[in-house]
């Protein structure tokens, strides 16, 4: 008999094919043919009659067979929808500010690689939950839900089983990603072999991996920018001493308002229009995707369900995590960095969950070649072309990436250098090839 877990896998199998719906041809107008995804709709997690929806692009040129790997992008919020991603940072197609029509990405992500989009979690984008009481409240969840998306896509289409695959994804994908990597490579040596996920990496951008180190940092980071003086520091590190101390005491919901309050009170101190980038005079410009996603014609073209009203973010599932922001998956990345690659990488210009925050909890990771990697050098980076792209340090498993001229989301800002850097990191080539793991192809053995 099947051990439960693999019982449970092939349940979802056997449902997955029927819930997908078929882009219509009626909504030609709104997406180019080229534009339309090559399968997209909705894979069955559970509980019952819950469904994740995705939305894949295969490879539009390929270089090998292991580069057509599946890229996997979870976008962060908590709760808000991977199609922000799709159609503003790294999708085969933008939408334009008019929210009616598309144009190409020329830096899309799936140039060399399959690219597979989720609405996650549950209740979040297209990925309507059956009852407020079904969208998770914790990472162990989201984790198993993933798991689960990702056997019911599977099920498609076989092929892509033995096919390399990566994790990546930005923001509060940082604790998302640890999560679910470390839970597929765990339940690995417990399926059988046909049913495993063939996890090669992971890569988190500006990410939220562990909030009581990262909460720290703010104080510093504007200081030395020059953004406030000595005495708005002190303030501001005395806010940050009360998020750390109720984090330490366990007081989650407490240490969220708390982490809330360093920030706002940044916002307010610093005058910026976001603290996602410093530079910018205006946030993200982001509502025409909204607009052209809750389009009757969209939503058939995607094959989404006509009666969801599309949210960049989702209120319900910030309140339902609410609670987990303020805890750590530093345990779930220390794992991952010995069993697989990593690629942690963000854009300068980010306040929020930027370079120093980074730096801050990786220098306090239990991985025994962290020590390595503190002594690697730092080199920098020029795209092909010669600009300067950023910064890289690698070493063994790990590679560090600084993206110049970007904030947090980073395909948005340097979208040539983002996709320089996902396809070098995966591919083994130029600054990101082959480090001491001895591993920079892409076409390790499944775990």
């Amino acid at each position: 008999m099947a051990p439960p877990l693999a019982r449970l896998i092939l349940i979802l199998l056997a449902a997955a094919v029927p819930l997908l719906a078929a882009p219509a041809a009626a909504a030609a107008a709104v997406f180019p043919r080229e534009a339309l995804p090559t399968r997209s709709g909705y894979l069955p997690i559970p509980p019952a009659n819950a469904s994740l929806f995705f939305a894949f692009y295969e490879a539009s040129d390929p270089v090998t067979p292991p580069a057509s790997t599946p890229l996997l992008w979870l976008q962060g919020g908590p709760g808000c929808s991977g199609l922000l991603g799709n159609f503003f940072e790294l999708g085969p197609y933008f939408v334009n500010p008019d929210g009616e029509t598309l144009s190409r990405n020329p830096f899309a992500w799936n140039r060399r690689f399959g690219l597979l989009f989720i609405d996650n979690p549950l209740g979040t984008g297209f990925s309507a939950a059956p009852s407020a009481a079904d969208i998770p409240t914790n990472q162990s969840v989201v984790a198993a839900h993933i798991l689960a998306a990702l056997q019911s896509f599977y099920a498609l289409d076989p092929t892509l089983r033995a096919r390399p695959f990566f994790l990546t994804g930005e923001s509060y994908a940082g604790k998302y990603i640890p999560a679910a990597g470390a839970h597929i490579l765990d339940a690995n040596a417990a399926l059988p072999e046909a049913l495993r996920v063939n996890l090669r990496g992971v890569a988190i951008g500006n990410g939220l991996t562990h909030p009581v180190a990262q909460v720290a940092t703010h104080a510093d980071s504007v200081y030395f920018l020059g953004l406030v003086n000595a005495r708005q520091r002190r303030e501001l590190e005395s806010l940050q001493s009360e998020a750390v101390s109720l984090t330490l005491a366990e007081r989650w919901v407490a240490a969220s308002d708390a982490r809330g309050r360093v920030l706002s009170r940044l916002q307010n101190m610093t005058g910026l229009a976001t603290l996602y980038d410093y530079a910018k005079q205006r946030g993200y410009a982001t509502d025409a995707v909204g607009k052209f996603l809750n389009r009757a014609e969209a939503k058939s073209a995607m094959g989404a369900r006509g009666d969801v009203a599309w949210a960049e973010c989702s209120d319900a599932v910030g309140a339902a995590m609410h609670a987990d922001v303020m805890r750590s998956m530093v345990l779930q990345a220390e794992s991952l960095l010995r069993r697989t690659r990593v690629l942690l990488y963000q854009g300068i210009r980010d306040l929020r969950d930027g370079v120093v925050s980074t730096e801050a909890w990786l220098a306090g990771v239990r991985w025994d070649g962290l020590r390595a990697f503190l002594d690697a050098q730092r080199a920098v980076w020029r795209t092909e072309d010669g600009e300067l792209a950023g910064y890289v340090q690698r070493s063994g498993a790990l590679a560090h990436v600084v993206v110049y001229g970007a904030g947090h989301l980073v395909p948005a800002d340097n979208g040539h250098a983002a996709q320089e850097m996902i396809e070098g990191w995966v591919l083994g080539t130029g600054p990101f090839g082959r480090g001491g793991d001895g591993d920079g192809d892409g076409t390790r053995s499944a775990a």
